[in-house]
């Protein structure tokens, strides 16, 4: 069986495709470094961030006001659009002034002019939002982010001894209860974030220590309505929880685990940039393998061997199965070795974080044992259709069919999966693609149509088997003598 498996590798080896296929894959490892290294960058511009309509339709459109047509609304967004612009202009597009123009003050100087539409019945309201809005000014002027800060620490400690005293209050009904309940938690998590903002001296400006705190306070509500209301979908909660645990952990440890435009990135996402590329050239060494036997003329000659026809072709198989790690080691070390030298070697330090939700923790993985994991939970997606290409290749002989074949399963896999999990047909359970995706089991994760992983492993299996075994009896009937 060794002689056979080293024959087929040194056949596999003095083909020029094969030759061809490893230029093309490093040529690919290349260009995904490249637009690693240019394009998937986390620095980004706020002006492009906030300012994303034209500013010369808004001035357009304010100019052109007519109240009896146009909505107060629109009014009140584009003036406060323009005024937050020209602001801005003033400072670096990445600085704490420009943050805090678009998410504080101008919320603020929209409402303004949203109330100027009836001043004398709003005049109160608005004096209050002028106040704010000069104190956020003179902030600017100063150069002092830590004002608004001590601003927003204050405003925070007075909520949460507010909201302590009234939950003390035994009169509340129920639903009121869990209302400030819910209130109390949010103002609490958020003083935690402004002190330790200050603790810190992390300024509002655009950098992954701020969108860290940001990204908390985006979520407080949403772990607020679940833990006191039950209110929202279990997954929207933990989506809260892991976004939550994550940026704690971020801030924590001052570690930038959101930044993947460096090697640590390119190998974490791996098999997203390679997954496809992979499965080519298995399902093509696959498909080939016994069919381009049968097209040579060479089959003749290889029976004659004294192997078993079934040696011959497990020794094929065999090698079918082996090429894809080699394959995939191949890419890597192009991949890891062009990324090394574009980025170094220092992101390699920052883990990989994912949240555990059956066991509650959050998990710190070491960039290279979650590489390992995600390629043990993809092999079986792989090696189930290169199975396909192979056993179509043996039962037959026919190397096009045999790709094509493949290709329209895993094209037809997604459409499959989709209506297993929008109309949730059972029978679907049992069939391969529900089941071939183990990497949705890793981290206490669960299939998203409800499957355990004893199911989908006795599932898989149970399929590789039948394609195995049926390609043997095939190719053990065959009638050769006319070829």
């Amino acid at each position: 069986m060794l002689t056979l498996i080293k024959n087929e590798f040194y056949k596999l080896l003095h083909k020029k495709s094969t030759y061809i296929i490893i230029i093309i894959a490093f040529l690919y490892a290349l260009l995904a470094n490249f637009i690693y290294k240019f394009y998937n960058t986390n620095n980004y511009s706020a002006v492009n961030d906030y300012f994303y309509t034209d500013i010369n339709y808004a001035t357009e459109f304010v100019n052109n006001y007519n109240p009896s047509e146009d909505s107060i609304d629109d009014y009140a967004y584009y003036m406060a659009y323009i005024d937050c612009y020209g602001l801005s202009k003033e400072y670096d597009v990445d600085s704490w002034q420009v943050k805090i123009i678009m998410e504080k003050y101008f919320p603020l100087d929209n409402n303004y002019y949203y109330l100027l539409q009836d001043e004398k019945e709003n005049k109160e309201e608005i004096e209050k939002v002028q106040n704010e809005m000069l104190l956020i000014i003179q902030s600017l002027l100063n150069d002092d982010w830590k004002y608004l800060a001590n601003l927003e620490k204050e405003e925070y400690e007075k909520k949460v001894l507010e909201y302590e005293t009234i939950i003390e209050n035994e009169s509340l009904s129920e639903k009121e209860l869990i209302n400030y309940k819910k209130e109390h938690f949010v103002a609490k998590k958020s003083l935690e974030l402004i002190n330790y903002r200050l603790e810190e001296n992390i300024s509002y400006k655009n950098d992954y220590l701020n969108d860290a705190i940001s990204e908390i306070n985006n979520v407080l509500y949403p772990m607020a309505e679940y833990i006191y209301d039950s209110n929202i979908d279990l997954d929207e909660y933990k989506d809260a929880v892991s976004s939550y645990y994550e940026n704690k952990y971020i801030l924590e440890h001052k570690v930038d685990t959101k930044n993947e435009a460096n090697l640590r990135g390119l190998i974490k996402n791996f098999f997203d940039e390679y997954a496809f590329f992979i499965l080519v050239f298995g399902i093509m060494v696959a498909g080939s393998i016994v069919s381009e036997e049968f097209s040579k003329g060479t089959i003749k000659s290889l029976l004659t061997l004294p192997y078993r026809r079934t040696d011959i072709l497990l020794a094929k198989f065999i090698t079918s199965i082996l090429v894809i790690p080699l394959f995939i080691a191949l890419l890597f070390i192009f991949q890891f070795g062009i990324g090394a030298i574009l980025f170094g070697f220092n992101s390699l330090k920052i883990p990989v974080l994912i949240y555990n939700h059956s066991v509650g923790v959050l998990e710190v993985v070491n960039v290279f044992k979650y590489f390992g994991l995600i390629f043990m939970a993809t092999l079986p997606k792989i090696i189930l259709l290169v199975t396909l290409a192979f056993s179509c290749s043996a039962i037959i002989n026919s190397t096009a069919f045999s790709i094509a074949i493949t290709f329209c399963g895993f094209i037809g896999a997604e459409f499959i999966n989709a209506l297993a999990y929008a109309y949730d047909i059972k029978f679907l359970d049992y069939f391969v693609t529900t089941n071939w995706d183990w990497t949705q089991f890793l981290f206490g994760g669960k299939s998203m149509y409800g499957l355990t992983f004893n199911h989908s492993f006795i599932v898989c299996i149970s399929y590789f088997l039948i394609m195995i075994i049926l390609a043997i009896w095939v190719f053990n009937k065959k009638n050769i003598k006319n070829i």
